[in-house]
């Protein structure tokens, strides 16, 4: 699963601070140790997912302007995917027909990463790369970001680059095959080796962001975060098929180009007397997929005792259909049948909306004037997290059956050591 158009985490996380309160302490720590392990599991109609996620990262700060780190993370994926995809106009015509099928997902992605940042004055500059690698997918990534404090520190900006080199394994076409003959890749047997009947597709990916985070008080803070990106290449599930005519199945065939951007507010606000921080926040996207979404989020995050942090959480998202969209594309003229020369059976680029509601703890312990915890460590945090998400799909269906009790439930558990 991988997630595109994220807002960067360290400046929200400074931003969130701030809407706390919290000043900031002088950093005695050299080394940082984080691990953290999430579980996510899927049951819509048909098929399931479920994937674990540990990772754990290394960050030291020799100096006051050099800092280096270094990180592993991996994706333990089962379950189930749909691998043909066919819609209520060709099941009203063949009844008897039962074209929608599943095929087994096993997977293990491993993801190792590094970067430096250098820091003088109110500047830091920061380099990352990481490459990942699974069965039928290679990734390598490069990004870049300076940020920039003016303003006795309130008002901070950052601007970043991003780079994706990748490649996807698929299954030889024929040379003169147009894409309603495109065979679907069976497994990854065979992937990135000499097999004669795998072949490689290139994907690349460019990101741009810029954010400037206020604190107009010392309980008040705001961030506006403007991302875009450029894809270019195989966007397509090499898996999946689509059936366009009488029984006969091609491989979804998604554009070479896409180009997005979305713009993100976010807000907030310390209430001292209560000592709870509300954040709330708002985004708005678009692509030249024609896919338009927005989403909605809230957060209450209190102290229940002086180490111990809770939060609720809630976020409404809801999304239109991309341009080349159908439910079944044997079923003659639009809304259902083709639409171009495009066709998917990706859910997720059909309309639908989602929410999640959840909740986090946090307990943190730090170094008194009697010393370092256990004589080693200036500060000790865990922490962990549920949420539940539900979707709904207006138009995707499998053969006309709705997809219902489309939830995924998400777990996690972290912990962070300073020394």
């Amino acid at each position: 699963m991988r997630v595109q158009l994220s807002p960067r985490a360290t400046v929200a996380v400074a931003a969130a601070l701030a809407s706390l309160g919290v000043a900031a302490r002088a950093r005695a720590e050299v080394v940082t140790f984080d691990t953290a392990h999430t579980v996510y599991y899927e049951s819509p109609t048909r098929t399931n997912m479920f994937v674990y996620t540990p990772g754990g990262d290394l960050a030291a700060k020799p100096t006051e302007w050099l800092g280096v780190r270094a990180g592993y993370e991996a994706d333990i994926v089962s379950g189930a995917s749909v691998s043909t995809k066919a819609g209520p106009a060709y099941q009203r015509n063949n009844p008897a027909a039962d074209v929608i099928s599943t095929a087994s997902v096993k997977d293990l992605r491993h993801t190792g990463r590094g970067g430096l940042s250098l820091k003088k004055g109110d500047v830091t500059a920061t380099g990352n790369y990481s490459y990942s690698t699974e069965n039928d997918y290679r990734s390598h990534s490069f990004g870049v970001a300076i940020r920039t404090e003016a303003y006795d520190h309130n008002t901070q900006f950052e601007i970043s680059y991003a780079r994706n080199i990748d490649r996807v394994c698929d299954r030889v076409q024929g040379v003169n095959d147009p894409p309603t003959r495109y065979r679907a890749l069976e497994t990854s047997a065979g992937c990135f080796t000499s097999d004669p009947l795998r072949a490689q597709r290139d994907l690349g990916v460019d990101g741009f962001q810029g954010s400037w985070s206020q604190s107009w008080t010392p309980i008040f803070v705001t961030q506006l975060v403007y991302t875009a990106q450029v894809s270019s290449g195989f966007q397509s599930s090499p898996y999946r098929s689509v059936v366009i005519g009488q029984g006969l199945r091609a491989q979804e065939h998604h554009p070479e180009n896409r180009a997005r951007q979305a713009v993100a507010l976010r807000g907030n606000l310390y209430l001292r007397p209560i000592k709870a921080a509300v954040r709330v926040g708002i985004r708005a996207y678009n692509d030249t997929w024609d896919v338009k979404s927005g989403t909605v989020d809230a957060e209450l995050e209190k102290y229940v005792l002086e180490s111990l942090r809770a939060s609720l959480r809630g976020r409404l998202y809801k999304q239109t259909g991309a341009l080349f969209w159908s439910d079944d594309y044997t079923g003659g003229d639009p809304p259902l049948g083709p639409k171009g020369q495009y066709v998917t059976g990706d859910r997720e680029l059909s309309p639908f909306f989602s929410y999640s509601l959840g909740a986090r703890v946090n307990y943190t312990l730090r170094r008194t004037s009697a010393g370092r915890l256990l004589g080693l460590m200036e500060s000790f945090r865990v922490g962990g997290s549920f949420d539940v998400i539900g979707f709904h799909y207006e138009e995707y269906t499998l053969g006309g059956v709705s997809v219902d009790n489309a939830r995924a439930y998400i777990g996690s558990a972290d912990l962070s050591l300073a020394f």
